[in-house]
């Protein structure tokens, strides 16, 4: 039997992808392909709007399989042992539980929504990050989701009302054109954009770069910055937006932020106090072209085992001065 060979054109993109990809992270190629190899372990969070008593639910779980806590996000765990054991249990089918994976953690974290506050979730579906808000906030908060891609709200639903989160509205407005749809302005705003998906990436898979090409890049850069402007006019003075992607590129990352900062000097940068072994600075400089020094606040995930690589920045809209 021949064995498959790999096209030069593929050949090509492999090894620009994982070149990339070292660059930003500062290590050789081949630590790349090791971290970006392989299945990642999956993590879980209990629900405290579940019904029942945290620790009740707790215990249950880890008579199931092995955990790990996770010491910078209270009530999640590392699933060590067999996650079927978990996703095949009476706490998952009742919303006491949610699977994900644990980089999906720090961007709400990192909103410190709190209750009674409006806040909206820009790119909500598959809505996980949005019940950890309403969790978080005890469902106190005027939550608003909303999904671009009409295709997902029927999951974004379902995870709501499993999870038992109290949302305010429910809506499928294009993110890049938010400010145009809506009018309400929010303490909190989300905004986990659609990206090219560059952390999920399989490098052990032949096909894990099918997708993956410099321009699809830069056209997820440009629809990323339309959407950041657009979330940020929606946001309160004093407010916080955080944005995120599961994504390695600059282009698609400290780029669209640099550009709503240099062009709003209301957009202040603030650091992200969670101590995550993974995170590492954001960038302030990528293939000659120098970014806002204050990215360095935003928080880079590199992957690891349970970690996909990540972006998370937080955003405040501070109050301008007015002429006297």
């Amino acid at each position: 039997m021949s064995r498959r060979t790999t096209h030069p054109s593929e050949a090509r993109r492999r090894d620009r992808f994982v070149g990339r990809v070292a660059s930003v992270w500062g290590v050789r190629p081949e630590e790349v392909v090791r971290r970006l190899s392989g299945d990642r372990r999956s993590s879980v969070r209990i629900n405290p709007l579940a019904g029942r008593p945290v620790e009740e639910i707790r215990r249950d779980i880890e008579a199931l399989t092995d955990l790990e806590p996770i010491g910078w996000c209270p009530d999640a765990f590392h699933i060590v042992g067999d996650k079927r054991a978990i996703t095949a249990s009476a706490p998952h089918a009742a919303g006491e539980v949610y699977v994900m994976n644990a980089s999906s953690l720090v961007p709400a974290l990192a909103l410190d929504p709190q209750p009674d506050q409006d806040i909206l979730d820009v790119c909500s579906a598959p809505g996980g990050k949005a019940a950890h808000i309403g969790a978080l906030t005890v469902n106190q908060a005027r939550l608003w989701v909303n999904d671009g891609i009409k295709s997902r709200l029927r999951k974004l639903q379902e995870v709501i009302e499993l999870l038992n989160v109290n949302v305010t509205a429910v809506t499928e407005h294009p993110g890049q054109y938010l400010d145009k749809f809506v009018e309400e302005t929010f303490d909190r705003i989300l905004l986990d954009a659609q990206c090219s998906g560059e952390g999920m990436a399989d490098l052990s898979r032949s096909d894990a770069l099918r997708f993956w090409t410099p321009e699809r890049v830069e056209q997820m850069s440009r629809l990323q910055q339309r959407m950041l402007v657009a979330s940020f006019k929606r946001l309160r003075p004093g407010g916080i937006l955080v944005y995120s992607t599961c994504t390695v590129s600059p282009e698609e990352n400290e780029a669209p932020v640099d550009h709503l900062v240099r062009h709003n000097p209301s957009a202040v940068i603030e650091p992200i106090d969670l101590a995550i072994p993974e995170a590492v600075p954001g960038l302030t400089r990528w293939e000659k072209r120098d970014y806002d020094p204050s990215l360095a606040n935003a928080l880079r995930v590199v992957a690891g085992p349970f970690m996909e690589a990540f972006f998370v920045c937080r955003i405040r809209k501070v109050e301008q001065e007015t002429a006297a």
